[in-house]
């Protein structure tokens, strides 16, 4: 491997990076078989329930009655179907900063970039988006609701449906798998959409590539729908609400209504489940990118400072990272550090170095 002429840094005081896929919200509708055109938005309504006291200290009152009043969503009388449906744009923003303050550093980051685009790593990734989204993993809790679904997926390279009971959730799908899970369309359309959010990532045209995404699934009607849920700071809460949802304001039937969603973050987060690099023997399921591999149902953290392998101990190996891009392997493999460290650009985020980093690097 041929020694840089000059050291290569990727740390710097002042660093980011704009976040390259851009979600719409989610919204929920209530469908009918056989008429696909007929989409009720789903509403956000309030209940009072008497449940029981169940928290560890709770002693005074342990078993006792608890009422309150909540936020729910169910499938409407007369539907038999629920469907989520949002956008999203894959962006050209992580070949290079959005704000830095070292030229060098700046020029380092485009070497990287560029040299991962060369050895095709953006298709990749693009791969693995496109499996969390035709394994509907952005449903959620949602996705457990029902055995018969599908994801549809529309773009310039025209329409595919999915099957994502077909997919795993823990496995990442090979384009055969997906294949096999295709009910409209074939190889030669999934090859034109993986290409199309490859292209969209590091295209030097600044162009964005977009999608629209159709989640539909069989359920009984008064079944429950699972939106995201709010965290509301204190001054702001509702004391009369133990559970709110999030809901966007609509007009349908001659009234506004605050219709169930999902935030943009969360479905973000369901298509970033892509860390499948993390090494982690206790966790051998993807997890959703992020600079220490947290996972949040859990609490872990799989890319601890005792690990080596967070985003911040492999980008101060910036020699090893963008040298091995450009002096490929004899297997032509590109490195899952170097996968991980490109898939955070991609997510976003400030990633300046701490004081004394920065001033070790001027």
């Amino acid at each position: 491997m041929a020694k840089s002429a000059s050291p290569l840094s990727l740390e710097t005081g002042m660093l980011a990076f704009a976040r390259s896929v851009q979600i719409t919200e989610g919204l929920f509708y209530a469908t009918i078989s056989g008429k696909p055109e007929i989409q009720t938005p789903i509403e956000i309504l309030e209940k009072g329930v008497r449940g029981q006291t169940s928290q560890d200290n709770a002693k005074e009152k342990a078993g006792l009655s608890n009422p309150q009043s909540v936020e729910y969503a169910i499938v409407p009388q007369g539907h038999d179907g629920v469907r989520l449906r949002f956008s999203a744009r894959f962006m050209p923003l992580s070949l290079r900063p959005h704000a830095c303050n070292n030229t060098d550093v700046g020029a380092a980051y485009e070497r990287l970039a560029r040299a991962y685009q060369v050895r095709g790593g953006y298709s990749t990734l693009a791969l693995l988006y496109i499996w969390n989204i035709a394994n509907a993993r952005f449903a959620w809790r949602n996705r457990f609701q029902s055995d018969a679904m599908t994801v549809k997926v529309e773009s310039d390279a025209g329409a595919l449906v999915f099957d994502p009971v077909r997919l795993s959730l823990d496995k990442p799908a090979t384009r055969d798998e997906m294949l096999g899970a295709l009910v409209q369309g074939g190889s030669a359309e999934l090859n034109v959409l993986i290409a199309g959010v490859a292209e969209g990532l590091s295209n030097d045209q600044q162009a964005a590539f977009g999608i629209k995404v159709e989640w539909n699934a069989s359920m009984e009607p008064a079944q429950e729908v699972f939106p995201s849920q709010e965290y509301v700071r204190d001054e702001k809460a509702d004391k009369q609400l133990s559970r709110v949802f999030a809901k966007l304001p609509t007009f349908y039937a001659g009234r506004e209504l605050g219709q169930a969603s999902m935030h943009s973050q969360k479905i973000g987060a369901a298509l970033r489940h892509i860390d499948i690099w993390h090494g982690s023997e206790a966790h051998d399921a993807p997890i959703a990118v992020n600079p220490y591999g947290g996972v949040q149902e859990t609490s872990a953290v799989l890319r601890d400072q005792k690990s080596k392998r967070s985003f911040y101990d492999l980008r101060a190996k910036a020699e090893a990272l963008i040298l091995g891009l450009e002096a490929p392997t004899l297997d032509g493999e590109i490195s899952g550090d170097a996968h991980f460290v490109m898939a955070n650009l991609i997510r976003g985020g400030v990633f300046g170095a701490s004081g004394k980093k920065a001033e070790a690097n001027g």
